[in-house]
């Protein structure tokens, strides 16, 4: 009934005043059922809040922000090159890098590698450290452990950019403010002048993506996470998958940014 790729033409009124009207009543009520168990109501609260928000912001201003998205994102991936940025320009560890991106999608692949001793036996691949780190966020370690083990990392690596990522990410989705990310980033920017070229690993997509999402959310600016979300769906759609969970919890906070606007009326 309610299909998630429509164009955003679609979502704008015609009516306004009308179709706001009958769009803020079906919103209230299918807030006040509540019945997480209907799939048929979910969908269409989410359609409605789409809608809603949509047409809060107006169509110009929401092609004018996933516009800025799409010229941000000025980046092809290419997996067949372990860029410096991960190997630290030692290619001979290019194969133990590969091993470790491809035990990425099994925690207990990942486990078995024993990164911590991995990285105390190669400390002049900050990757490896990275990575631990990674591990250790995936096994909801202690927030303070986790942060004491990037500070130390940054402390021995001051200058390694996935680092300051994990880092930005992990202050951000705990609620605090990292350095590298503000309201002229992604204006200011693109991510090609981010990383120094215009060809990058997957991992490098991933975690810049990662640590813009995070910042958006903990910022609570839905209009440019919005814009975010269409642009790795059009620039980058075989990486779908990896955007999955963050598209639907950025439609959730669309609920939410209603339930806010529904109040105040």
């Amino acid at each position: 009934m309610y299909d998630e790729e429509l164009p955003i033409e679609e979502y704008i009124y015609k009516e306004a005043l009308k179709e706001r009207h009958e769009d803020s009543e079906r919103f209230k009520a299918l807030i006040e059922l509540n019945d997480s168990n209907d799939e048929d109501a979910a969908t269409e609260l989410l359609y409605v809040s789409k809608r809603l928000f949509y047409n809060y912001h107006g169509i110009d201003k929401i092609m004018e922000v996933r516009n800025s998205m799409l010229h941000f994102w000025d980046v092809e991936t290419d997996d067949d090159i372990i860029p410096n940025t991960m190997n630290s320009g030692l290619t001979e560890h290019d194969e133990l890098i590969d091993e470790v991106l491809n035990a990425l999608s099994d925690i207990d692949d990942l486990r078995k590698l024993n990164l911590k001793k991995l990285a105390n036996r190669h400390p002049e691949l900050p990757f490896l450290t990275l990575m631990k780190v990674v591990v250790m966020d995936i096994m909801e370690e202690p927030s303070k452990k986790i942060q004491a083990q990037l500070d130390d990392a940054l402390s021995i690596y001051p200058d390694d950019v996935l680092l300051k990522l994990q880092n930005e990410t992990f202050l951000n989705r705990n609620g605090k403010n990292g350095s590298i990310l503000n309201n002229n980033f992604l204006a200011s920017q693109t991510s090609s002048s981010f990383f120094k070229r215009k060809t990058i690993h997957s991992f490098e997509l991933m975690s810049l993506h990662t640590t813009i999402y995070e910042y958006l959310v903990n910022s609570n600016n839905l209009l440019l996470l919005d814009a975010l979300m269409f642009a790795s769906q059009t620039l980058y759609p075989e990486w779908e998958d990896a955007w999955s969970d963050k598209e639907l919890y950025s439609e959730i906070l669309k609920v939410e940014f209603c339930k806010l606007v529904s109040n105040t009326q």
